[in-house]
């Protein structure tokens, strides 16, 4: 897997947005880089931009990232930001894969839902989205998960050396932390879990199995036959007590049923009474059935009727509204009259009409045409006098404009006529010669003034320089007198030094002439007599040494104030440098500026030798004509302006006086709001009048003729039923009509007459079945034996019963619970059989890799790790060094290595310099790289730190060991470190700048 590419923005400290080319530029040329910049610029954040943007994760946080932990930790988002993202571009196996993480602020400030998907870089196609199955698919083609691809290409130096030198137990939880294998640990403390576990499960399980309790043989038989003696009983005082229930039945049946007889005979009684109250309806539902077949025929005839009556009553208001009608027609050709001025008959009322609209539209139209005529002419007028108001002459439009438009051109007229000038070509003339003249003015004295301040610049710098230059000479003057002053007290002080240090060595030599004893032998000489043994005065010592200090520190002032002299003495040397190079360009600027100026002078004829001021009047007198040819060109175009305006009044008055005339015929002829609409609405008025008197007429004819057909229709009919009726003695339609019901009462009738017939059947059954049942019960009555007496003896019965059947179900209760238990006790075995083969499952697991820390287990897989990692480490090291190897001493907790050069002999890894102990730590780290990503080729590597504590030499042995690893391998190492001779000696580097505010920038070179 190679890292191409990053891309991101606002992530952590680093603002806007940045790329990183790995694959590309100076980047991908080199293959070994380093990443610099201080504490807090963001280096590792160029780390989390590619973790988080491949698995959503950072090395520093330990879950996944979601929005509540980028709000509440801080982290990612930079301050302020409204969005930021996350991108690399990697590839594997030749094909390239953009993968992009993002989130943004929403318009309410909160964060919105992350965002994240996998794009193949040739085709551009997105392969898959979505947080959870970007990871999954990163994972998938990269080969490695979040903790794996972190352990393979972000290696910590610094652990590794920790590893190296470690004891055994704090080894293995070092390997543990940088390998990422806590889960064996964890399974150790689960084993010894499990195990504490089903041990208290097989405890808790037998003290259950203890507490159930089986019944005796003896006693099972007891109860059994108990049983057998008491259940013949209990089935023979069920069958008395269901032989004397029979008969309390049977006896309260019979009495339930006389009371039924007896309540038959009221209901039937009622009954009687009920259908000789209905005989009277029966009689007149006969009748109706009778008459009946006449009612259609009734019916039409009366229909016949009603419909004549409405039919004349119809006619009678047809013919009302017609008179109205005609009146409506009347006036309506009285207003036609009166509109078009002359007595119009009907025939002719439309063809009048519409001649007159048309003599009034051709009136109305030229009305209108002369009436925009002079509207138009009115704004022209408008605009000519707003023209002239930029011309400051402001006028109304009223009865006096004439008047003011000649006062105003004779004014004007004035005005042009004293300036001399007859054509406004020759004002423009005029203004472009003054135009010619202010411009080189305004010019020349802009550079008059450039052209002093620098004469003054010049002169300031000039006294400077001298300045300096005398300042120079004296302190050269001084430098030479402190010299030859120091040169003496170098000398006084080492003398007096020598001095010091000669009487330092006596009184040493007098301390031990002091403790020699006479007749006893000098310890160095041997002698026995001692003349000098004498104290010599400590004052002179003190006085030597106070000299010497005082001379010394005279020294130390003298060298001070040397230092700054020459300090001074450079910085004079340099002033006078920066100052003449100063004069040059000033003196270069000085003669251009110059040349400008005397050439704007020759050509205004103007002396260079006067005032600025004097050339300031001048040009305000150049700047003062111009303004007054400025007005007078406007006094020009107002003339122009006015007599157009003059004109255009002229022409508007009199377009007005035709459009009054042409007003005055239209009214003359109508005066209407609307001609229009007022002639269509008397011909539409006319025209709905006549219709719907035509329509009236027709529909009278029509009634008229309806109104014979429903007589005779009537009379035909009434010839053919009246006949009949007499022979039923039926003499009218309304005597028929009376006899006759509706069908809701004959049908309720008829209900009725139903329901009284099925009543009569039925009581006729209830009373006979009755009747045949209490014969029945009677035959079957024991009569030795009364109801009540049958009541007071069945509950003693059913108490009886109730006490044998409890005994009985109790007795069998307790065989059933033996039983129970019986198989519980079988299942509980069954149970601890199964919690005894776990335990001793689980006791051997224990035994081998259980502890209540994990601390078995965790040892042994990393003993295992530790072997792997150091095979791994050796063929790494093979590269760095053909001297030493690395093994793991089984005696020992400390690593050892083997010495090729010396024999192969083996010495603790403490033993190692600073130098050997990195490239064995540089080796361990390539190696655990090596391990993590044995499926997968990994391209990129990133070592963060572990420089800092190397002496020069190291240093420069660890970067040649990264070059030529980088050079075989052929892989992207980046070095993240603050070393400033590891940033010296690597010349491609990743820069992060502090800009301010907390932010920071990138820069490659």
């Amino acid at each position: 897997m190679k890292i191409c590419k990053v891309k991101f923005k606002n992530i952590h400290s680093l603002k806007g947005e940045h790329e990183i080319d790995f694959e590309n530029g100076v980047l991908g040329e080199a293959g070994l880089f380093v990443i610099t910049g201080a504490t807090g610029t963001g280096k590792s954040s160029i780390l989390d931009v590619i973790t988080l943007a491949l698995f959503n994760r950072i090395p520093r946080i330990d879950s996944p990232i979601t929005e509540s932990i980028i709000e509440k930790e801080g982290v990612i988002l930079t301050k302020n930001a409204p969005d930021c993202f996350a991108e690399i571009e990697y590839e594997v196996k030749g094909i390239k894969y953009r993968s992009n993480w993002s989130i943004r602020r929403t318009r309410t400030g909160s964060l919105d839902s992350r965002k994240q998907d996998l794009t193949d870089v040739e085709t551009n196609q997105i392969i898959v989205s979505g947080i959870k199955d970007v990871v999954k698919k990163n994972e998938e083609l990269i080969g490695l998960n979040f903790d794996q691809f972190v352990q393979s290409m972000i290696l910590a130096q610094g652990q590794f050396s920790k590893l190296l030198l470690a004891k055994k137990d704090e080894r293995n939880l070092i390997l543990e932390k940088i390998t990422g294998s806590s889960v064996y640990r964890k399974i150790g403390m689960l084993v010894f879990e499990r195990h504490k576990e089903v041990t208290n499960l097989v405890a808790t399980q037998r003290t259950k199995m203890g507490e159930t309790v089986l019944l005796e043989q003896e006693a099972i038989d007891s109860i059994n036959a108990d049983i057998i003696e008491k259940k013949p009983l209990l089935e023979a005082e069920n069958i008395k007590h269901k032989s004397f229930n029979d008969k309390k039945v049977l006896k309260e049946s019979i009495q339930k049923n006389i009371l039924i007889k007896e309540k038959n005979q009221v209901d039937w009684n009622a009954f009687l009474e009920i259908k000789k109250t209905f005989a009277p309806k029966e009689n007149q539902l006969a009748i109706h059935n009778d008459l009946v077949i006449f009612r259609d025929e009734m019916n039409q005839i009366e229909s016949h009727k009603n419909t004549a009556s409405k039919l004349s009553e119809t006619i009678l208001t047809l013919d009302e509204h017609c008179k109205a009608f005609v009146t409506q027609k009347a006036t309506n050709i009285i207003l036609v009259s009166k509109l078009v001025g002359k007595t119009i008959p009907e025939a002719d009322l439309e063809v009048e009409l519409d001649l007159f609209l048309k003599q009034v539209v051709v009136l109305q139209n030229e009305e209108h045409t002369k009436f925009s005529n002079k509207e138009q002419e009115f704004q022209r007028l408008k605009d000519r006098l707003e023209v002239l108001v930029a011309y400051g002459i402001s006028l109304n439009i009223n009865d006096e404009l004439t008047e003011k438009i000649q006062e105003e051109l004779n004014s004007i007229s004035t005005i042009i006529k004293q300036s001399g000038l007859n054509m406004v070509e020759e004002v423009l003339s005029k203004k472009t010669e003054f135009a010619n003249l202010i411009l080189p003015a305004t010019q020349l004295i802009g550079s008059r003034q450039l052209y002093d301040s620098k004469k003054d610049a010049i002169e300031t710098l000039m006294k400077s320089i001298s300045s300096h230059k005398e300042n120079l000479s004296d302190a050269i003057e001084s430098e030479k007198v402190l010299k030859l002053k120091i040169d003496d007290l170098v000398l006084k002080v080492r003398t007096a030094s020598t001095e010091l240090e000669d009487w330092k060595s006596r009184k040493s030599l007098d301390q031990h002439r002091n403790e020699l004893e006479d007749g006893k032998p000098c310890p160095l000489c041997g002698s026995e007599n001692h003349p000098y043994s004498e104290n010599i005065e400590e004052a002179l010592i003190n006085a030597l040494q106070e000299k010497w200090e005082a001379l010394s520190s005279e020294l130390n002032q003298s060298e001070k104030e040397y230092s700054i002299l020459n300090t001074k003495i450079k910085a004079f040397q340099d002033n006078i440098i920066s100052d003449n190079s100063k004069l040059e360009t000033l003196n270069t600027d000085f003669t251009i500026t110059e040349t400008s100026v005397k050439n704007l002078c020759n050509k205004l004829k103007w002396d260079l030798n006067v005032a600025i001021i004097e050339w300031e009047d001048e040009l305000q007198k150049y700047q003062y004509k111009q303004n007054e040819l400025d007005i007078l060109e406007k006094k020009f175009h107002a003339l122009k302006s006015l007599q157009d305006l003059k004109k255009c009044y002229d022409d508007y008055l009199l377009l007005n006086e035709e459009y009054i005339k042409a007003k005055d015929v239209s009214i003359s002829i109508y005066n209407g709001d609307d001609i229009n609409e007022e002639v269509n609405a008397l011909k539409t008025n006319f025209v709905q009048i006549t219709t719907a008197l035509k329509g009236l007429i027709l529909q009278i004819e029509d009634h008229q003729e309806n109104l014979k057909i429903a007589i005779d229709s009537q009379k035909s009919l009434s010839e053919i039923l009246f006949p009949k009726l007499e022979e039923r003695g039926i003499n009218s339609l309304e005597e028929l009509k009376s006899k006759l019901l509706d069908e809701a009462n004959a049908a309720q009738i008829r209900n009725e007459s139903l329901e009284i017939k099925t009543r009569e059947a039925e009581l006729k059954t209830i009373i006979a079945a009755t009747d045949k049942t209490l014969e029945e019960e009677n035959k079957l009555d024991d009569t030795s034996i009364t109801l009540n007496e049958l009541i007071e003896l069945l509950p003693k019965l059913s108490e009886a019963i109730s006490e044998l059947q409890k005994h009985i179900w109790d007795q069998e209760q307790k065989i059933k619970v033996n039983e129970e238990n019986k198989q519980r006790l079988q299942k509980s075995q069954e149970t601890l059989d199964a919690l005894l083969k776990d335990l001793s499952l689980w006791s051997k697991m224990n035994a081998l890799i259980g502890d209540a820390k994990g601390k078995t287990f965790s040892n042994f897989v990393q003993d295992l790790t530790l072997r792997q990692l150091i095979e791994y480490g050796n063929k790494r090291l093979v590269g760095f060094s053909d001297r030493y190897l690395l093994e793991v001493a089984n005696e020992s907790d400390a690593l050892q290595v083997i010495d090729t050069y010396m024999g192969n002999s083996k010495r603790s890894v403490t033993s190692l310099s600073g130098g050997e102990t990195f490239k064995l730590s540089l080796a361990l780290a390539f190696g655990l790289s090596d391990l993590a990503a044995r499926n997968v080729n990994i391209e990129s590597l990133f070592i963060d730190e572990g420089f800092g504590s190397l002496d020069p030499e190291s240093l420069d042995q660890a970067i040649t060991i990264l070059e030529n690893m980088q050079n075989e391998s052929n892989k992207s190492i980046g070095i993240i470190s603050h070393v400033g001779e590891l940033k010296d000696r690597i010349g491609t580097k990743i820069k992060l700048l502090k800009t301010g505010a907390g932010y920071s920038t990138i820069e490659i070179e």
